[in-house]
């Protein structure tokens, strides 16, 4: 009887701290006013991206930049609707033994993330997760290569294609934190995690590469203001 007695004890416990915390959250709901609002931001940092091939390529991560601006809208308490429009470097580099042997392709992207931004509030922090669809143009590409006498025929190859498809489309997204720097201001930390779901080159039948798809992680520091 003696553990059946104090699994009872423990769920009543659990269930008075829970109806503590509810009653809390409450009356901070009911304290505080909310409106709906727009915020304007502006964004940059690094990314670091990677290709998957098939059949498979030696890779090393491709660093870039990225920047753009953001707005944001407040639909309710703890949720909103976040567009940007950035500008991201991607690409690959490849990886060969020789030191003097290496390959990287730069593809420059315009690029248009639709995002849901939930949050969390504590004492004016925010923990905030983004989630949601991108979608991009690729703007140009370029390459820097040397020791070609070392890399094989498939390598040349593949070098050579150039891009087929240039609207870039996936999903992704990820977390972080916004502190507040007055009444209308604020500066996040974020990080983020995009897939690739399109190919860069023709994935037809009788294709040299049958998948040619971009993934990258990375981090920025934002700034916003509500209007």
């Amino acid at each position: 009887m003696k553990p059946i007695s104090r699994l009872r004890h423990s769920l009543l416990l659990f269930t008075f701290v829970l109806l503590l915390i509810e009653g809390k959250s409450y009356a901070q709901t009911t304290q505080e006013s909310f409106s709906q609002s727009v915020s304007l931001g502006v964004r940059g940092g690094m990314t670091a991206s990677r290709f998957i091939f098939v059949p498979s390529v030696r890779l090393r991560l491709h660093t870039g930049p990225v920047v753009g601006i953001s707005a944001r809208y407040d639909v309710e308490r703890g949720a909103s609707l976040q567009a940007e429009l950035n500008y991201r470097r991607g690409g690959w580099q490849e990886r060969y033994d020789s030191l003097q042997t290496h390959y990287s392709r730069h593809l420059d992207y315009l690029e248009l993330p639709l995002l849901t931004h939930l949050y969390l509030n504590a004492g004016g922090i925010r923990f905030f997760l983004n989630a949601g669809p991108f979608f991009g143009y690729l703007l140009g590409e370029s390459a820097t290569s040397a020791g070609e006498a070392n890399m094989s025929s498939l390598d040349t190859t593949r070098h050579g294609i150039d891009a087929r498809d240039r609207l870039f489309w996936g999903l992704g997204g990820g977390p972080g934190i916004s502190i507040p720097l007055g009444g209308r201001q604020r500066i996040e930390l974020e990080g983020r995690f995009v897939y690739g779901l399109g190919n860069l080159w023709s994935s037809k039948r009788g294709s040299t590469y049958v998948q040619s798809s971009e993934m990258y992680f990375g981090a920025t520091m934002n700034y916003f203001f509500r209007l």
